[in-house]
């Protein structure tokens, strides 16, 4: 478990506070039910079987004591819960255009919020960091959620004074989806957020993405955090790399050619990403650190509803 961090609301930078306010009216323009389409159901109590009942429902234990069929009896929640599944790797403490992917990853964690502040629901977080994990039960509260905002903003402050500490830590992405499946008992949007760069298992990755969407039934979204040159080299010139993972340098003289093939492995890496999550009925959606936030959001609201 990662250690505690205090909170203390007033270090955290005004712009992710007013993002935590920005967009209700321009988003959600009065809405009053979810902007996703979670279909959460409690259970209630056994009943009798009555022809047309869905045979799933039956309750086998029940029935064989009582010598006749019965169902379980579920009826729709009212409030589906969000949690933000939140895969730090060394990568995210990268950026070469406005900001770091981190400062891009708060910014989005922030709208989130809002959303779920506008629409009445509570909101959680599930945290990794270097195999630790730091969980975040969902809130209605914006106290309790904006502690969310305060871990990673430490997180954030902390890596500008001590850049080695971040370095080295591999993406723990299948373990984070296995203990999400663990940890989120009943039905919830979820929101994936990770550099998916350094995925240990796509076998894995696609099995517990697999469980989160079709054997739980949650509304589930990932949300790749993304800098341009991870994707487009120069292409002519000298340019040195810095391994986040092994703190490993090495300099290379690029041509047409190689910056060419490095943007054709990078599309097909995503390429592969996009149809496991095709496959499971999960929307993937990519973000730059030079990216318009706000049209990149209303693009977003646009396409979740696509098949």
């Amino acid at each position: 478990m990662l250690n505690k961090i205090k909170a203390n609301f007033s270090n955290l930078p005004k712009y992710l506070l007013k993002l935590c306010k920005k967009y209700s009216n321009r988003l959600i323009l009065g809405q009053n039910r979810s902007i996703f389409k979670g279909s959460g159901v409690e259970f209630v109590d056994i009943r009798e079987y009555i022809e047309g009942d869905d045979p799933r429902y039956i309750d086998w234990n029940v029935s064989a004591r009582m010598n006749g069929l019965f169902v379980r009896n579920f009826q729709e929640e009212r409030e589906i819960p969000i949690y933000a599944v939140i895969d730090l790797d060394s990568s995210m403490f990268f950026g070469t255009k406005s900001k770091l992917k981190i400062d891009l990853l708060q910014e989005l964690v922030a709208i989130f919020i809002n959303l779920s502040q506008s629409l009445h629901e509570r909101f959680g977080a599930i945290i990794s960091f270097k195999q630790e994990l730091a969980f975040f039960k969902p809130y209605k509260n914006l106290s309790q959620i904006f502690k969310i905002l305060n871990f990673l903003n430490n997180i954030s402050q902390d890596f500008k004074k001590n850049k080695e500490k971040y370095m080295g830590a591999r993406s723990n992405i299948v373990n984070l989806l296995k203990v999400a499946n663990q940890y989120i008992k009943r039905t919830a949007t979820i929101l994936i957020f990770s550099s998916l760069i350094d995925i240990p298992s796509e076998d894995l990755f696609d099995k517990y993405l697999r469980a989160l969407k079709k054997i739980k039934n949650n509304e589930v979204y990932v949300f790749k955090i993304s800098d341009k040159s991870e994707i487009y080299l120069p292409e002519v010139g000298n340019i040195t790399f810095k391994d986040p993972m092994t703190n490993a340098i090495k300099s290379f003289e690029i041509d047409s050619n190689i910056s060419r093939e490095f943007q054709k492995r990078s599309q097909e890496k995503l390429q592969k990403l996009r149809k496991i999550c095709q496959k499971n009925s999960v929307k993937l959606f990519e973000f730059f650190t030079d990216d318009n936030l706000e049209s990149k959001i209303f693009d977003f609201l646009r396409k979740k509803n696509m098949a």
